[in-house]
């Protein structure tokens, strides 16, 4: 079944708004997405355009899909770390370019029966495998996500432990149901700075660039450490697709008049001082520059908006290096890899304590107790969302620093909503990290 027909003639029923907000946001971070075609074979491949007049999505893949014309097309993609099923009818098939209508409605295809905490490369957890003492595959590599019964990991190097030659990384390295005699857990948040259990692989993925091995731990005294680990980052596993609204909604404004965002003018600086003699000596004189007035502002004081344009702040001084190394601290919610690039460019910046966060979980856990000067907020997910979510914040009682939040466009309902719950810098995206985002966090942190 799908939403829409062949064409511009619609089907009514079934969850397309749904639909679309899960399928827009898959498109715009490029999520992978699997096609199994009329021979059971998996296409990897992304999804280039939408038509939601047409109710078509374009997919570009890899190697030749075979289908008939209205034949179903089964696909599966990850995201937000959900998995996720639907099936189309196909619409035609241009070379790489697999045209299918738009999906009805999607299912949760979840193979995992316990609930997962992810874990950010930044902390370091990674893991250490070997068959035997003697022989067999040892394994090294970076733990991904982790739950009280196992963990995924992408493999960086591999062994062969009799001889200790390097054995090539691919999906031939291990099969599925290989024991590990010792699985080595090192630096896992909240656990013991070394962990040693067993366990086996229970799925081999090669079709994310790299090796990633899905683990199975035994029971053992851990178990409940883990268990602790995955309570506190995590919620429970949903019964079904949950809610989302789609990223074009905005709050609703009686005036519908588009608020227009102030041009931020390059400051243009005045021309060197001239040397001019006074009459009656002989020594000249400076002449005094003259002051320009300061730009009157046009929005609310309370809710700055910065498109963040090109240029360059003010020269960064020993002691504001200083105070920014010892005495500031930021944190960062986005996703796992947009934030780490946030956190290495302030951390580059200076900044001696730069936190992130995947979620809002972890975003309570930084903020108890206070020692946070600002809070960045980037995510993929609505806008809207977020400020609910600052808004519950508040009401729990916690002590927010100055919000700094990002968000794709400015309306005036938009700031007007982020002066009710206390945003003091709306960030339009696409933003750049340079000088000009530096010095607006300098504002924030009380260093300018």
């Amino acid at each position: 079944m799908a939403l829409f027909g062949f064409g511009k003639e619609k089907r009514e029923g079934g969850n397309s708004e749904l639909v679309l907000a899960y399928l827009e946001d898959a498109q715009r971070v490029r999520t992978p997405f699997l096609l199994r075609d009329k021979r059971k074979l998996e296409h990897p491949g992304v999804l280039q355009a939408l038509d939601e007049e047409a109710g078509t999505m374009n997919l570009q893949v890899t190697g030749s899909y075979v289908g008939d014309k209205g034949s179903p097309v089964d696909m599966v993609f990850v995201h937000e770390g959900l998995r996720l099923g639907a099936t189309a009818r196909l619409v035609e098939v241009r070379g790489s370019t697999v045209v299918v209508e738009i999906p009805e409605d999607l299912t949760l295809s979840e193979r995992r029966k316990q609930a997962r905490a992810r874990l950010n490369a930044k902390e370091g957890a990674t893991l250490t495998g070997l068959s035997s003492l003697f022989e067999g595959v040892g394994i090294t590599g970076v733990i991904e996500n982790i739950s009280e019964g196992g963990c995924r990991v992408r493999v960086e190097k591999a062994l062969n432990i009799k001889d200790q030659k390097k054995l090539g990384i691919g999906s031939a390295l291990v099969p599925v149901g290989h024991a590990f005699m010792i699985l080595k857990l090192n630096k896992v948040p909240r656990c013991p700075a070394v962990m040693e259990l067993d366990g086996k692989v229970a799925y081999v993925d090669d079709k994310s660039g790299g090796l990633v091995l899905g683990l199975l731990f035994e029971k053992s005294e851990f178990t409940s450490v883990l268990k602790s680990l995955v309570a506190n980052r995590a919620g429970s596993i949903p019964s079904s697709v949950p809610p989302k609204a789609r990223r074009k909604a905005v709050i609703d404004d009686p005036s519908d008049e588009p608020y227009v965002a102030p041009k931020v003018e390059k400051r243009v600086e005045p021309p060197p001082p001239k040397e001019v003699e006074s009459p009656g000596s002989a020594e000249p004189v400076r002449a005094q520059p003259v002051q320009a007035p300061p730009p009157s502002p046009s929005v609310p004081p309370s809710v700055a908006v910065a498109s963040v344009p090109e240029g360059q702040g003010a020269a960064r001084t020993s002691p504001l290096q200083r105070m920014k190394r010892r005495s500031r601290s930021l944190l960062i919610l986005s996703s796992a890899g947009h934030g780490a690039m946030l956190q290495t460019y302030f951390q580059e910046e200076g900044y001696g304590r730069v936190h992130l966060a995947v979620g809002w979980d972890e975003v309570v856990a930084q903020l108890q107790p206070p020692g946070v000067h600002v809070f960045l907020v980037d995510t993929e997910r609505p806008v809207l969302e977020s400020l609910e979510m600052v808004q519950r914040l508040k009401d729990a009682g916690l002590t927010l620093p100055p919000i700094v939040l990002a968000a794709d466009e400015v309306s005036r309902a938009l700031v007007i909503a982020a002066q009710r719950v206390g945003v003091a810098q709306l960030l339009v995206k696409p933003y750049s990290l340079d000088e000009t985002l530096s010095s607006l966090i300098e504002q924030q942190v009380g260093l300018a």
